[in-house]
């Protein structure tokens, strides 16, 4: 049952930090790849092919990164960003429990509250 609380509550978008952490990331990868790339000056052979790969992957997976990050928090694709309908979908759902609230004390409140004694009252 805890599960079910926990998932209504997360909308599936990264957050702002999280975001910013995965452009961390990719920054340390090219920075990776950068280093890999200065030392490898003594490196002759197979071992160099080796290196011109991983700099190659590393360049790759790290800009990737950064360029799918910016975009999403360009967009307000995270928690609480322009993109987030479960913003909308929260307040719906609150507007139609005060509605269901207002229906219930009418329906189980006390006898001052229900509209047909208010309107003989009159």
């Amino acid at each position: 049952m805890a599960d079910k609380k926990t998932k209504k509550g997360r909308s599936g978008l990264p957050t702002q930090m999280g975001l910013t952490f995965r452009i961390i990331a990719g920054a340390y990868l090219m920075y990776l790849a950068y280093s890999i790339y200065t030392g490898s000056g003594e490196i002759v052979g197979a071992e160099k092919i080796a290196f011109i790969g991983a700099i190659v992957i590393f360049v790759a997976v790290g800009a990737y990164i950064i360029v799918t990050s910016l975009r999403a928090m360009q967009r307000g694709e995270y928690e609480g960003g322009a993109a987030d309908h479960r913003k909308d979908a929260e307040e719906e759902e609150a507007d139609e429990n005060v509605k269901t609230s207002v229906t219930d004390r009418i329906r189980f409140g006390e006898e001052e509250t229900l509209p047909e004694k208010k309107e003989e009252e009159r």
